[in-house]
């Protein structure tokens, strides 16, 4: 009896305790103590070509989080430098290279971390969400942007992938059947995932979160250079899938993104 009062007496001691600290002001640094106010912003430098492709969502994205950046457009040559020196892990970009108060240059690589990477570091901003779950589901849309651009890229860039001998080259048999299954299959599907994930969107944004969040500056650029590409007929792709066009239309009204091409 006494043993089991003592662990009683104990037991309420550790809830009152734990009931005062979630109690406890924010200044106190208690369990309900808030995000602690961010340092200085880190100098970034973003690589990638003078093109859009995979670099145009980071630049949007550090743009409207209010991110100063070095936009730094390589040339082939460069490029190719960079790549044989060992500089860019797995030999690609685009890379950031990050340096902070500690001096020492940091280099992230891949789209979708470097974004991530953007979001965390602008909290303010809404980009990457804190919630875990939502966390989730709007990397989920970022690797199913992934996920539809493979068949795109291995055609595109059968060298770099191995399916040059495959496929024969640019005007090869084995591409032109590949273009043909982009056309009418691949790329059709994808978009009505994407269609019915938007049909389901309150705020129209492709995660459903009230600003947007990487996955919409990450799909938002994509999609727009989809249209434009006739190895998948990408006109006719958002014509046959009205929420996909509109969502291009919203992210391209966005005030920072406007306000990025009037830049330009």
């Amino acid at each position: 009896l006494f043993v089991r009062a003592a662990c009683a007496r104990v037991g309420a001691r550790i809830r009152a305790e734990a009931a005062a600290e979630m109690k406890r002001p924010a200044a106190e640094g208690g369990a309900a103590s808030k995000k602690a106010a961010p340092g200085p912003q880190p100098k970034l430098k973003l690589l990638y070509f003078d093109i859009a492709g995979k670099g145009e969502p980071l630049r949007l994205a550090m743009h409207h989080a209010g991110l100063e950046f070095e936009d730094i457009r390589l040339t082939r040559e460069e490029f190719m430098t960079k790549k044989t020196s060992g500089e860019l892990r797995f030999g690609q970009v685009p890379a950031l290279i990050v340096q902070d108060g500690s001096g020492v240059p940091v280099t992230l690589v891949q789209t979708g971390a470097i974004a991530r990477y953007i979001g965390k570091l602008a909290p303010q901003s809404e980009l990457y969400p804190d919630d875990a779950i939502k966390a989730a589901q709007v990397d989920a849309l970022v690797d199913q942007a992934s996920d539809m651009m493979c068949a795109v890229m291995c055609a595109k860039y059968q060298d770099r992938f191995g399916f040059d001998g495959a496929l024969g080259g640019p005007e090869g048999e084995g591409t032109k059947k590949v273009e043909a299954a982009l056309r009418s299959e691949v790329m059709p599907r994808h978009f009505a995932f994407f269609e019915s994930v938007l049909t389901a969107s309150a705020s129209g944004w492709i995660a459903a979160t009230d600003a947007p969040s990487i996955a919409d500056f990450v799909l938002g650029a994509q999609f727009k250079q989809l249209e434009e590409s006739t190895m998948v007929d990408g006109k006719a792709l958002l014509q046959t899938h009205p929420k996909v066009r509109a969502f291009v239309e919203k992210f391209h009204a966005e005030a920072s993104v406007r306000d990025w091409y009037a830049a330009r």
